[in-house]
């Protein structure tokens, strides 16, 4: 994502400005490339562009088979594809500006300019990472609010679909969220509603584990789960009810908790568990990936009782790979941030910097990202989700296996 500066000609003469100019420009585009180099954004979302207002993307469910066994040099036949599965990628336009006060200019304070500069820069690079965090959030079926006015109303709407439909018809308008147990396959003229039931698939889990507890095995049973949820995913099929072949590099992003990150490093770090056996969870995902930024949606944060207690919290497993090259989550631009740069002919006079980007999350395949919640989703009872929606997993109780005591030894206090 590029920075653009366009210079008004009226700005090209004053004196003051052109003290303030070079090194205020050299500053923006630092700051620019220093947010590209670690954004929590790119963890989870490919970044992509379009050319046009909307861009509509469906996979092909024709090829049933490539080939067929013909006669030697017999002719091959040519299979026709249709479309399955679509969606619509769009971006909306975000605006917001400061100004350098003419006395700043008289003065020739850069330190203040480039203060205020800086500060707004940084803020509109968090503003994106908040905006596409929130629309994760929006991912489990609920529409959630990003911003407010200056009276208090809500600024954009957020609610994350993939581009199946909730039935499996293409036709049908109703899309399931981004994370669920019910993602369907393309229905066929002659398939039954009973045989796209048979192939629903989950990237929504959970698994009954109090990582605060005292159950020595949980670093154990973490990585047992870790080690199912991957190998889910390696075998997910496609809208043609194909392999779909996410066999990509995975890494694991969860919010910046410090016991959260520490057992999950853990149980991908550890090869054995002492005498016990292998680790299943062993460098099956490559590493962890924290951001502070997953601390303030509801997915990924402790859930708060009314007791006091804390339960449950969330993470995601992330295939990179498999988004980019298949539509998956997508920050998708359409224009870059452009800064237009301007004489403020009113109060409060000086220069002003007004700035300009279109942009926003689009989803077609769910199948590069998963949910895994820690905790009982159905006792805890989050609101923000549908718990019919998550599939339960189990960990492996035979990784761990209990200590027994034989005997006890007595000793005693010399006299």
């Amino acid at each position: 994502m590029a920075l653009i500066i366009n210079i008004d000609q009226a700005l090209k003469n004053p004196s003051e400005y052109n003290v303030l100019r070079e090194p205020m420009n050299d500053m923006l585009m630092n700051i620019q490339e220093a947010w590209e180099k670690k954004n929590p954004v790119d963890f989870f979302f490919a970044r992509g562009s379009i050319n046009t207002f909307q861009e509509t993307y469906s996979s092909s469910i024709g090829f049933e088979h490539a080939f067929s066994e013909t006669s030697d040099y017999g002719i091959g036949p040519i299979f026709n594809t249709e479309e399955g599965f679509s969606a619509t990628y769009r971006s909306r336009t975000f605006q917001g500006g400061f100004t350098i006060t003419q006395q700043t200019l008289e003065d020739r304070l850069l330190g203040k300019a480039k203060g205020d500069a800086t500060a707004f820069i940084k803020r509109w690079h968090a503003d994106i990472v908040e905006y596409c965090i929130t629309a994760i959030q929006g991912g489990f079926g609920q529409v959630v609010n990003w911003g407010s006015d200056k009276d208090g109303g809500v600024i954009t709407r957020l609610k994350l679909d993939s581009a199946d439909t909730t039935d499996g018809d293409v036709l049908t308008a109703t899309k399931n969220p981004l994370f669920t147990n019910a993602h369907t396959i393309v229905k066929r003229a002659k398939m039954t509603a009973a045989e796209i039931t048979a192939n629903l698939q989950s990237n929504a889990f959970y698994a009954d584990l109090d990582l605060t507890g005292s159950d020595p095995a949980k670093i154990a049973k973490l990585a047992d789960i870790i080690n199912q949820v991957v190998t889910t995913m390696e075998n997910y099929k496609d809208d043609n009810n194909k392999r779909a072949g996410v066999l990509g590099t995975k890494r694991i992003v969860c919010a910046n908790d410090p016991h959260l990150k520490a057992a999950l490093n853990t149980a991908l770090s550890l090869e054995m568990f002492g005498e016990q056996g292998l680790n299943p969870g062993y460098k099956r995902c490559a590493g962890v990936d924290d951001t502070p930024y997953l601390l303030d949606i509801a997915a990924t944060k402790q859930i708060t009782k009314v007791t006091g207690s804390k339960v449950g919290q969330g993470f995601f497993i992330v295939d990179s790979a498999y988004n980019a090259e298949n539509h998956g989550l997508e920050l998708t631009e359409r224009v870059p941030f452009t800064l237009n740069v301007k004489k403020a002919d009113e109060a409060p006079y000086g220069i002003k910097y007004q700035g300009r980007q279109r942009w926003d999350v689009n989803c077609a395949s769910w199948r590069g990202i998963t949910y895994v919640y820690l905790g009982n989703i159905l006792t805890d009872n989050p609101t923000w989700c549908d718990k019919t929606k998550f599939t339960k997993v189990v960990s492996n109780a035979t990784i761990v296996k209990p200590v027994s005591i034989d005997g006890t030894v007595t000793t005693s206090s010399a006299t």
